[in-house]
C-alpha cells in the first residue's frame, strides 16, 4: 500500500499575497521601463528639433559672403600641431571674427552647444573645418581652422556633414572619443541658392543623463510608494478573503469529528452573498443530511441489534433443548412423573 506524500502546507493568504505582488512586480517594472524610455526619447526628439532649428537658424545668421571670402582667401594657421603643417591654430582675420560671433549667438540661443563651420575644399573635394563659437571663449577652445574634418569624426558622422552642406539634417545620438553628442548640420546659402558650407551644431548629452537621473529620482520613490500601498490593500484583502475560509475551515473540522450542531451558514455573513457563502450554505446542507442519516443508521443499528439479540436468544434455546444433556433431563423427569402417577394414593 503506497503511504500519502507528504506535502508543504501553504497559507492561501500567504498564496494571494505572492501572485498579486508578483503581477504587481510585473506591472511596475513594465511601467517604470516604458516612462524611463518614453522620457529619454521625448527629450531626445526635443533636443533634436531644436537643434536642429538652431542650425537652420544659424546658417541663416551667418553672412554667407564673408563666409565665402573667409575659405577662399584666408589661408590656415601654419605651425608643428599638425602633420601637415596647417590648420594649428586660429587665423587673425576679420572674417573669421564675424562668422565666430555669429556662431556665437547660435550657440547662446543652445547653450552648451559645440558651434563651428566647414566648407568643402574644391581643390582637393575634402571637407574642413572654418570658423568655430570656441574661438571666442575663454578658454579657447573646439576645432582650429582648415583642420581636415576626417580627422576629428568618423565615417558615419562625415557622410552626415557632407549632406549638411546641401540640406538641414541631424544626426541621431552618437559617441567618439570626445564624448556622447547629438548633432545638426545645415548649409550656409548665397544670394544666389548655393551651398558655400555649413554650421554644425555639437550637443552633449549630458542633458540626456541628467534627465535619466531626475526621471529616476522622481520615479522611483512614486513607484515604491504605489507599491508599498497596493501591498497592504493586497495583504488587507487577502485577510478578509482567508478569515471566512479559516471560519469555515475549523466548522468542517468539527462536523468531521461528529459536532453536527454547528451552522456553518451563519459563519460567513455579506450583504452580497458570493461563493464562499453559497460554499458554505452548502457544507450547512450537507452537516444536517449527514446529521439525519447518522441519526437514521443509529436507530437501524439499535433495531437491528434488538433483532439480533431475539435471533440469538432463540438459538440458544434450540441449542439448549436440543443438547443430549437437555434430552435426559427431559426423560429423567418424564419417568418421575410417571412414576408419581402409578403410585397408589395413601
Amino acid at each position: 500500500m503506497t503511504g500519502r506524500r507528504r506535502r508543504v502546507f501553504v497559507s492561501l493568504r500567504l498564496k494571494l499575497l505572492a501572485a498579486f505582488a508578483g503581477a504587481f512586480t510585473i506591472v511596475f517594472a513594465f511601467i517604470a521601463i516604458w516612462v524611463f524610455q518614453f522620457t529619454t526619447q521625448t527629450t531626445e526628439q526635443g533636443l533634436i528639433e531644436e537643434l536642429t532649428q538652431s542650425a537652420r537658424g544659424g546658417a541663416t545668421n551667418i553672412d554667407a559672403a564673408v563666409f565665402e571670402e573667409l575659405v577662399t582667401t584666408v589661408p590656415s594657421v601654419g605651425g608643428p600641431t599638425l602633420a601637415d603643417g596647417t590648420g594649428a591654430g586660429y587665423p587673425d582675420s576679420p572674417l573669421y571674427l564675424d562668422v565666430a560671433s555669429s556662431l556665437l549667438d547660435t550657440r547662446r540661443v543652445v547653450t552648451d552647444a559645440g558651434a563651428y563651420s566647414y566648407f568643402r575644399d574644391p581643390s582637393d573635394g575634402r571637407l574642413y573645418f572654418a570658423a568655430s563659437a570656441g574661438y571666442l571663449l575663454d578658454p579657447q577652445r573646439g576645432v582650429t581652422y582648415r583642420v581636415p574634418v576626417e580627422g576629428f569624426v568618423s565615417q558615419t558622422t562625415y557622410a552626415f556633414m557632407e549632406r549638411g552642406l546641401s540640406e538641414t539634417v541631424s544626426e541621431p545620438p552618437y559617441t567618439d572619443e570626445f564624448g556622447s553628442f547629438i548633432s545638426a548640420y545645415s548649409p550656409i546659402l548665397n544670394d544666389a541658392g548655393q551651398s558655400v558650407g555649413a554650421i554644425g551644431l555639437d550637443y552633449p548629452l549630458d542633458y540626456v543623463d541628467e534627465v535619466q537621473t531626475q526621471t529616476r529620482a522622481r520615479l522611483l520613490p512614486v513607484l515604491i510608494g504605489s507599491y508599498a500601498v497596493l501591498f497592504l490593500l493586497v495583504l488587507l484583502l487577502a485577510t478578509a478573503i482567508t478569515r471566512p475560509v479559516k471560519r469555515l475551515t475549523r466548522a468542517t473540522a468539527l462536523v468531521a469529528e461528529g459536532n453536527y450542531e454547528v451552522d456553518v451558514s451563519q459563519l460567513i455573513t455579506t450583504r452580497f452573498p458570493d461563493e464562499l457563502a453559497a460554499l458554505a450554505d452548502s457544507f450547512s446542507a450537507m452537516a444536517e443530511k449527514v446529521a439525519a442519516r447518522e441519526r437514521s443508521l443509529t436507530t437501524e443499528v439499535q433495531r437491528l441489534r434488538v433483532e439480533i439479540d431475539q435471533v440469538l436468544r432463540e438459538e440458544a434455546v434450540v441449542q439448549l433443548t436440543e443438547s443430549d444433556a437437555f434430552a435426559d433431563i427431559a426423560g429423567r423427569a418424564a419417568e418421575m412423573r410417571r412414576r408419581m402417577r402409578e403410585q397408589p394414593d395413601t
